[in-house]
């Protein structure tokens, strides 16, 4: 796992099968988004949009700018529509944008440590140990230098990591997130964490 952030215990969008109606319903309801049908695309953003916000939020931790985020996150659902070929869900395929324009966005930000909080302190169920302002620190300060190398990364690399180390995603329900063989997955994977730990050992030299 890469240090700095925990895998999440309740990933949002773990690919099913779905059931031949809801599969027809969907491709019915893209159809109509392609063909234009207003009534359509207001269905389908309110159908995903608390996915896709949800989804943002878990890779940024961060509120500011969620709502326009989410916004972009359906103008490049809307104008790819043509393209989305429904071999896969449409939730796993926004789950994709939603992963590329989170990181895109940590990648031009310039991203500030948060606030040391000032509550009653959090204690640790391993150590039983307070939670000290250093620590925390430390902790915000190794998250956001996760962010800031993944984000460096190039874009296939840096998905299959996040949704790896990160989501705690196994092979194959990346490969139907990214749209690749489980093998070329794990070949991805494999690079892209020699990849990560090179660029920290450089970071940590800087």
């Amino acid at each position: 796992m890469i240090t700095g952030l925990g895998r999440n215990s309740g990933t949002f969008d773990t690919p099913r099968r779905l059931s031949a109606y809801d599969r027809d319903a969907e491709q019915q309801l893209v159809r109509a988004c392609r063909a234009g049908e207003r009534g359509a695309q207001e269905d389908f953003y309110r159908r995903y949009r608390r996915q896709v916000a949800a989804t943002l939020y878990r890779v940024l931790n961060d509120r500011n700018e969620l709502e326009d985020l989410t916004q972009d996150v359906f103008i490049i659902a809307f104008r790819g529509l043509d393209k989305f070929r429904g071999d896969a869900r449409v939730s796993t395929w926004l789950y994709r944008i939603c992963v590329n324009v989170a990181l895109g966005k940590i990648r031009t930000k310039v991203r500030k440590p948060p606030p040391i909080p000032m509550e009653q302190p959090v204690v640790e169920s391993v150590a039983d140990s307070p939670e000290t302002p250093e620590r925390t620190l430390r902790r915000n300060q190794d998250r956001d230098r996760v962010h800031r190398l993944l984000a460096a990364m190039p874009a296939k690399k840096r998905i299959v990591l996040f949704l790896h180390e990160i989501e705690g995603r196994d092979l194959k329900e990346i490969a139907e997130i990214v749209g690749a063989h489980p093998v070329t997955v794990r070949t991805r994977l494999f690079y892209a964490r020699k990849e990560f730990y090179e660029r920290l050992a450089q970071d940590a030299e800087s």
